[in-house]
């Protein structure tokens, strides 16, 4: 599976699991000391053809460290990035998923600001 379906970085220390694709306990050694967040079950989405799994709900796209642009048919998603402190930025996105890719897949950093730093 893709991994953008499967687990996401979120912020520095914020790791977004997919419990049906990843086994939690398993996950790499670099996670060890970063916040696991398990992802709730999608809403289905309607989108014909249907090329890929519903966890394509967790390919989200983050602008800086609290905002990130999420589905907004994903009503569980955007409450639990809520409650994890997040700002959720919905938007209508499921007309992209027949070119198979949610909001990390269909964008690419052309210019970003601040310093280059690792999240391990």
């Amino acid at each position: 599976s893709h991994i953008d379906t499967t687990l996401a970085l979120l912020a520095p220390g914020k790791v977004l699991v997919n419990p049906t694709f990843t086994d939690v306990k398993k996950l790499p050694r670099v996670f060890d000391k970063w916040d696991v967040l398990i992802a709730p079950d999608p809403v289905p989405f309607n989108t014909r053809p249907r090329l890929m799994s519903n966890w394509i709900s967790i390919n989200t796209l983050m602008l800086d460290e609290e905002r990130i642009i999420v589905e907004k048919r994903q009503a569980p998603l955007i409450k639990k990035l809520k409650d994890w402190g997040f700002k959720p930025i919905p938007c209508d996105f499921e007309d992209h998923y027949p070119f198979i890719g949610g909001f990390h897949c269909a964008t690419l950093d052309v210019r970003r600001q601040g310093k280059l730093e690792s999240y391990a």
